[in-house]
Protein backbone atom coordinates (compact mmCIF):
# COMPACT_ATOMS: atom_id res chain seq x y z
CA UNK A 1 0.00 0.00 0.00
CA UNK A 2 1.28 3.58 -0.60
CA UNK A 3 2.43 5.77 1.96
CA UNK A 4 1.47 9.38 2.07
CA UNK A 5 4.28 11.01 4.41
CA UNK A 6 3.57 15.03 5.47
CA UNK A 7 6.28 17.41 6.27
CA UNK A 8 4.87 20.35 7.94
CA UNK A 9 6.09 24.02 8.01
CA UNK A 10 8.73 25.84 10.03
CA UNK A 11 7.07 26.38 13.73
CA UNK A 12 4.35 24.08 13.42
CA UNK A 13 3.71 20.29 13.92
CA UNK A 14 3.22 16.90 12.76
CA UNK A 15 -0.61 17.61 13.09
CA UNK A 16 -0.99 20.53 10.88
CA UNK A 17 -3.28 20.51 8.45
CA UNK A 18 -4.26 16.91 9.51
CA UNK A 19 -7.78 16.81 8.07
CA UNK A 20 -6.61 17.69 4.52
CA UNK A 21 -4.01 15.64 5.08
CA UNK A 22 -6.23 12.61 5.72
CA UNK A 23 -8.54 13.69 2.11
CA UNK A 24 -5.25 13.83 0.70
CA UNK A 25 -4.42 10.11 1.53
CA UNK A 26 -7.80 8.75 0.73
CA UNK A 27 -7.77 10.19 -2.49
CA UNK A 28 -4.31 8.26 -3.43
CA UNK A 29 -5.73 5.35 -1.56
CA UNK A 30 -2.30 5.69 0.79
CA UNK A 31 -2.05 5.50 4.45
CA UNK A 32 -0.90 8.73 5.94
CA UNK A 33 2.71 9.38 8.07
CA UNK A 34 3.53 12.33 9.71
CA UNK A 35 6.67 13.09 12.33
CA UNK A 36 7.80 16.24 13.87
CA UNK A 37 11.06 18.13 12.35
CA UNK A 38 14.49 17.41 14.22
CA UNK A 39 14.54 21.07 15.72
CA UNK A 40 12.51 22.76 18.18
CA UNK A 41 11.30 26.15 17.15
CA UNK A 42 12.57 28.62 19.55
CA UNK A 43 9.66 30.87 20.03
CA UNK A 44 6.85 28.31 19.69
CA UNK A 45 6.27 25.49 22.81
CA UNK A 46 6.08 21.92 21.17
CA UNK A 47 6.11 23.21 17.74
CA UNK A 48 9.82 22.23 15.57
CA UNK A 49 11.39 23.57 12.03
CA UNK A 50 13.45 21.45 9.82
CA UNK A 51 16.44 24.21 9.72
CA UNK A 52 16.62 27.89 11.36
CA UNK A 53 18.04 30.53 8.28
CA UNK A 54 20.09 33.47 8.77
CA UNK A 55 20.60 37.16 7.21
CA UNK A 56 23.00 36.89 4.26
CA UNK A 57 22.92 40.12 1.18
CA UNK A 58 19.09 40.40 1.72
CA UNK A 59 18.45 36.36 1.78
CA UNK A 60 17.33 34.45 4.56
CA UNK A 61 19.99 31.29 3.97
CA UNK A 62 19.75 28.24 5.27
CA UNK A 63 22.09 27.00 7.96
CA UNK A 64 23.96 23.81 6.29
CA UNK A 65 24.52 21.68 8.83
CA UNK A 66 20.91 21.96 10.67
CA UNK A 67 19.52 21.44 6.75
CA UNK A 68 21.83 18.52 6.07
CA UNK A 69 21.10 16.90 9.03
CA UNK A 70 16.92 17.49 8.15
CA UNK A 71 17.86 15.67 4.72
CA UNK A 72 19.18 12.89 6.55
CA UNK A 73 16.88 12.79 9.21
CA UNK A 74 13.53 12.45 6.86
CA UNK A 75 15.44 9.81 4.41
CA UNK A 76 16.01 7.22 7.87
CA UNK A 77 12.28 7.72 8.37
CA UNK A 78 11.25 7.10 4.90
CA UNK A 79 13.67 4.21 5.54
CA UNK A 80 11.79 2.78 8.58
CA UNK A 81 8.37 2.72 6.73
CA UNK A 82 9.80 -0.43 5.18
CA UNK A 83 8.39 0.44 1.95
CA UNK A 84 9.47 0.63 -1.17
CA UNK A 85 10.25 4.52 -2.25
CA UNK A 86 8.41 4.33 -5.23
CA UNK A 87 5.50 3.78 -2.98
CA UNK A 88 5.90 6.68 -0.95
CA UNK A 89 4.25 10.11 -2.30
CA UNK A 90 5.91 13.08 -0.11
CA UNK A 91 4.01 16.14 0.53
CA UNK A 92 5.09 19.03 2.56
CA UNK A 93 4.37 22.77 3.10
CA UNK A 94 6.30 25.47 3.19
CA UNK A 95 9.62 24.73 4.78
CA UNK A 96 8.69 21.07 4.83
CA UNK A 97 7.83 21.61 0.89
CA UNK A 98 11.13 22.81 0.20
CA UNK A 99 12.50 19.65 2.25
CA UNK A 100 10.13 17.13 0.11
CA UNK A 101 11.53 18.78 -2.94
CA UNK A 102 15.22 18.37 -2.56
CA UNK A 103 14.58 14.25 -1.11
CA UNK A 104 12.24 13.94 -4.47
CA UNK A 105 15.80 14.71 -6.14
CA UNK A 106 17.33 12.54 -4.82
CA UNK A 107 15.04 9.40 -4.06
CA UNK A 108 12.80 7.45 -6.67
CA UNK A 109 9.71 8.25 -4.91
CA UNK A 110 6.13 8.29 -6.31
CA UNK A 111 5.70 11.68 -5.88
CA UNK A 112 6.47 15.30 -4.44
CA UNK A 113 4.07 17.68 -3.68
CA UNK A 114 5.48 20.74 -2.40
CA UNK A 115 2.71 23.34 -1.14
CA UNK A 116 3.56 27.11 -0.80
CA UNK A 117 7.68 25.39 -0.45
CA UNK A 118 10.67 27.44 -0.87
CA UNK A 119 14.18 26.44 -1.35
CA UNK A 120 17.14 27.81 0.12
CA UNK A 121 19.41 29.58 -1.92
CA UNK A 122 22.29 28.34 -0.35
CA UNK A 123 22.34 24.84 -1.04
CA UNK A 124 23.04 23.23 -4.07
CA UNK A 125 20.22 20.99 -6.31
CA UNK A 126 20.29 18.30 -9.01
CA UNK A 127 17.84 16.07 -9.57
CA UNK A 128 19.20 12.66 -10.63
CA UNK A 129 15.67 10.82 -10.07
CA UNK A 130 12.57 10.32 -12.07
CA UNK A 131 10.24 11.43 -9.39
CA UNK A 132 7.57 13.77 -10.59
CA UNK A 133 7.33 16.98 -8.69
CA UNK A 134 4.28 18.66 -8.25
CA UNK A 135 4.90 22.80 -6.96
CA UNK A 136 1.76 24.48 -5.81
CA UNK A 137 2.00 27.97 -5.52
CA UNK A 138 -0.76 30.30 -3.99
CA UNK A 139 -1.44 32.98 -5.97
CA UNK A 140 -2.14 35.52 -3.18
CA UNK A 141 0.66 34.07 -0.57
CA UNK A 142 2.10 37.22 0.36
CA UNK A 143 4.42 35.27 2.94
CA UNK A 144 7.10 34.05 0.68
CA UNK A 145 8.17 36.47 -1.64
CA UNK A 146 8.51 36.45 -5.58
CA UNK A 147 11.97 35.26 -5.58
CA UNK A 148 11.65 32.16 -3.21
CA UNK A 149 7.94 31.11 -5.00
CA UNK A 150 10.65 30.59 -8.45
CA UNK A 151 13.19 29.01 -6.16
CA UNK A 152 12.66 25.52 -8.25
CA UNK A 153 14.81 27.59 -10.66
CA UNK A 154 18.14 26.19 -8.76
CA UNK A 155 17.43 22.76 -9.74
CA UNK A 156 19.05 21.36 -12.51
CA UNK A 157 18.29 18.71 -14.32
CA UNK A 158 14.32 19.64 -13.75
CA UNK A 159 12.62 17.13 -15.69
CA UNK A 160 9.21 15.86 -14.67
CA UNK A 161 8.65 19.49 -12.84
CA UNK A 162 4.90 20.28 -12.61
CA UNK A 163 4.09 24.49 -11.65
CA UNK A 164 0.62 24.35 -10.35
CA UNK A 165 -1.32 27.63 -9.34
CA UNK A 166 -3.75 27.88 -6.37
CA UNK A 167 -5.38 30.70 -7.49
CA UNK A 168 -7.35 31.80 -4.27
CA UNK A 169 -4.97 30.89 -1.70
CA UNK A 170 -2.65 31.89 0.76
CA UNK A 171 0.27 31.04 2.70
CA UNK A 172 -1.88 28.57 5.05
CA UNK A 173 -5.32 28.79 3.78
CA UNK A 174 -4.97 26.62 0.14
CA UNK A 175 -7.34 23.67 1.08
CA UNK A 176 -10.14 24.30 -1.53
CA UNK A 177 -8.15 25.07 -4.54
CA UNK A 178 -5.69 21.94 -3.07
CA UNK A 179 -8.38 19.46 -3.51
CA UNK A 180 -9.98 21.01 -6.80
CA UNK A 181 -6.54 20.31 -8.28
CA UNK A 182 -6.53 17.51 -7.04
CA UNK A 183 -10.28 16.33 -9.00
CA UNK A 184 -9.49 18.01 -11.55
CA UNK A 185 -6.91 15.54 -12.10
CA UNK A 186 -3.93 17.84 -12.57
CA UNK A 187 -1.54 15.88 -10.10
CA UNK A 188 -1.07 12.35 -11.98
CA UNK A 189 1.63 9.84 -11.51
Amino acid sequence: MKKLVFLHGSGSDKNAYSDLMYKIARFFNANLITFNAPFKHPDKINKYKWFNKFENDGRRDAVAEEYKYSLQYIKEQLGNLHTKPENIILIGHSQGGGMAVHIGLEMELSAVISINGDLPYNVLYKKVTKTPIYWLEGAKDTYIDVKRKKSYNQISNNNNFHLLMLENSTHNDFENDFLKILNDGQIKF
